[in-house]
């Protein structure tokens, strides 16, 4: 049977600590044990953003959606410990277009290119790449490897209705923000989806069909990191 859309279970984990250290520092605040001064600092916006991305940075392989998020924390979060008055609004954008290109460094060395060479042709990946534009684009190959998706201020429909898996585990790793994507697969994929979102959204809109076989040793994981943007599945009958 294909595979359904599941919670990872390590984002079941961090979302439980996240609860549970912030009902500890709530507990504290009500007793008085935390300071008045510093209760601006623990319970403001970057605090949040900063928090939440060291417990994705420790708890996950990815370390794209730790880094992401403590980056905003951590920048907006200086200033008001500091007690610095500056211009939110001219320091937001500068601090977006850093982190990123920090992202997109990452996500570009990510590829293994020796790996690639051994095992496949580079016709066999894919490495979308679209800022402030896109398209849509039709993969054909027989030996689909997977490879990697970026969408910034922009967005793509990859339609892999007529590419083959090739034999093991194949991954494609997406990350938008302020953009999506979109990923039409065969129904007769194995595929698992094990993508976070952050003030954004996936969706798995395959269509369930009950009369294929699953071809064994084959399988897609669609993991990731959606920000402000979003991800969609799908498959066509």
């Amino acid at each position: 049977m294909r595979s359904q859309h599941k919670s990872n279970p390590n984002n079941r984990a961090i979302f439980g600590i996240f609860l549970i250290l912030f009902g500890c520092l709530l507990v504290l605040k009500n007793l008085d044990f935390i300071p008045y001064d510093l209760r601006h600092v623990i319970f403001s916006w970057p605090m949040l953003l900063f928090g939440l991305g060291a417990l994705f940075f420790f708890g996950k392989d990815d370390k794209t959606t730790g880094i992401v998020l403590m980056a905003v924390g951590g920048v907006f979060l200086m200033p008001i410990v500091f007690d610095w008055s500056f211009n939110w609004r001219g320091l937001f954008w500068p601090v977006m277009l850093i982190v990123i290109g920090v992202v997109v460094i990452r996500k570009r060395n990510g590829c293994d290119v020796s790996k690639r060479s051994a095992v496949g042709s580079d016709s066999d990946y894919i490495d979308e790449l679209n800022i402030f534009g896109g398209g849509e684009k039709v993969i054909n190959t027989k030996n689909f490897r997977g490879g990697k998706v970026t969408c910034v201020f922009g967005g793509t429909e990859l339609n892999l209705t007529n590419a083959d898996l090739a034999e093991g585990t194949n991954i494609i790793d997406v990350f938008t923000m302020f953009g999506g994507c979109v990923l039409v697969v065969p129904s007769d994929w194995e595929v698992k989806v094990e993508v976070s979102a952050i003030l954004g959204g996936v969706s798995d809109k395959r269509i369930p069909t009950t009369n294929y076989i699953v071809e064994p040793k084959k399988e897609l994981i669609i993991k990731g990191f959606v920000a402000l943007g979003g991800c969609e599945i799908k498959s066509y009958k």
